[in-house]
């Protein structure tokens, strides 16, 4: 009986943790993958099954100990030389040693086939959760990630004068590339440009989908004149990788503008997105193919 009231925490343990983890993902599938709560549900969840399969692990490893000592009680038992009327004592005993032993076997083979559905559910709700945050076309993040990852900088900036710097990267004629070509073609320029900028970032950079033809890069710690001469790297190393597309067998030129914008005193993510697109704006007015500092008395870097 002591044995029994030993593994029952166990037992009632397991089942909590698998109608826990199904009211999770339950409520998280029933609200799309869009809404913030849902989002928030399932980073919880996925965070709760983790903590559970380390929690089964331990259980696992508990129950295979006790099991060993279990069977070695059973073999001093059986060794053990009793009278004739304590002969019924061992016996029963010895059987309910044995049906402990058995429950535990069981308990383990249920650990193991909950720690299989643990798992699955873990990895569907973690593929999830990157679905909800990267682009379908150009497999950068989306604009929802980008938002969050915008918020989160300058927030630090706020709190910690974090340096960061926002680009805001545009295809030049890009309507022209998707009215002589068609969309598809349009939608190859994307993938192709949104390859090369996930090729040259550095490493801890952040690159997404504004919108359309756009694209946003946040690059952290780092300070206004570096983050100009970044912007240069890549719009020249985008240009060069994907100014050669072969289309309908022509070769379309793809070429990117960029507006660099800092955080200033009591930015609002609105007010640096908007800075951004007029430096932007600015660098499609002088020329296109060229980069262009949110400051108005800074000159664009050539092309």
């Amino acid at each position: 009986m002591h044995a029994l009231l030993y593994i029952a925490p166990w037992v009632f343990g397991s089942v909590c943790a698998g109608l826990v983890a199904g009211f999770f993902l339950q409520r998280g599938r029933g609200n799309g993958r869009g809404d913030k709560l849902v989002e928030q549900e399932r980073q919880a969840a996925l965070k709760m099954l983790v903590e559970l399969l380390d929690s089964a692990e331990r259980i696992n490893s508990n129950v295979e100990n006790h099991n060993s000592e279990i069977q070695e009680n059973v073999q001093q038992v059986g060794n053990l030389r009793v009278t004739a009327e304590m002969e019924s004592v061992k016996q029963a005993l010895l059987g309910h040693m044995t049906a402990l032993l058995d429950s535990n076997k069981q308990l383990q083979e249920d650990l193991v086939c909950t720690r299989y559905r643990l798992e699955e559910q873990a990895e569907e709700i973690d593929h999830a959760r990157r679905e909800a945050r990267i682009d379908e076309l150009t497999s950068v993040a989306n604009r929802k990630a980008f938002d969050e990852k915008l918020h989160m900088l300058l927030d630090a900036w706020q709190r910690e004068q974090r340096p960061f710097v926002l680009l805001l990267a545009d295809l030049d004629q890009f309507k022209w590339i998707n009215d002589a070509h068609g969309h598809q073609a349009g939608d190859r320029v994307l993938q192709a440009v949104g390859a090369s900028l996930k090729r040259w970032v550095r490493e801890g950079d952040f690159i997404g989908r504004y919108g359309g033809d756009e694209f946003a890069v946040l690059l952290p710690y780092t300070e206004r004149e570096v983050g100009v001469e970044l912007a240069e790297t890549l719009r020249c190393r985008t240009t060069d990788r994907t100014s050669r597309v072969a289309l309908r067998g022509e070769q379309v030129p793809v070429s990117l503008s960029i507006g660099v914008a800092a955080p200033r005193e009591g930015d609002s993510t609105e007010s640096i997105l908007q800075r951004a697109d007029e430096a932007l704006y600015k660098s499609k007015q002088r020329g296109r193919n060229q980069v262009y500092c949110e400051q108005s008395a800074e000159e664009p870097v050539p092309a």
